[in-house]
């Protein structure tokens, strides 16, 4: 009996000696997380009046609506940039065709104007506003 007590001592104690109490250990920090804070873009755009305009109210409003397109160039100009192409032909060390091209393929929603100056010539200042939030922030990785 005393054998079989000693060999179930021994036993416990082979067990009790494999088991090991891993320490605690502190959860892996996150990368802190940028915090975007919302950008406002305030374009300006410029427009003329056209020459052959039936009469001075359809030339205004069609002064109004080429400010506001370049109002909106400029804005996506500003938000998402511009591609530019060109193209040169040299013959004898002399440029004889330069021609450089710009192009903005974008899609904007949210613009608003805030301002609508009447200029003297007849001309139109038109000026824009846009927030750009968090879900810009998501087009580019």
């Amino acid at each position: 009996m005393t054998k079989k007590i000693i060999f179930l001592a021994l036993g416990l104690l082979f067990v009790v000696s494999g088991c090991y109490v891993v320490p605690p250990q502190q959860p892996t920090p996150l990368p802190p997380q940028v915090e975007w804070t919302p950008i406002i873009i305030r374009p300006t755009g410029g427009g003329a009046p056209p020459q052959r305009a039936a009469n001075p109210a359809q030339a205004r409003l069609m002064a109004e609506r080429a400010a506001k397109m370049d109002a909106y160039r400029n804005l996506l100009e500003q938000a998402y940039g511009v591609n530019i192409s060109s193209n040169s032909t040299v013959r004898n060390f002399t440029t004889q065709n330069d021609v450089i091209r710009s192009r903005v393929d974008a899609y904007i929603r949210g613009a608003k104007v805030v301002d609508t100056r009447m200029l003297d010539d007849g001309g139109v200042e038109l000026e824009m506003e846009l927030t750009l939030g968090p879900d810009f922030r998501r087009i580019f990785p």
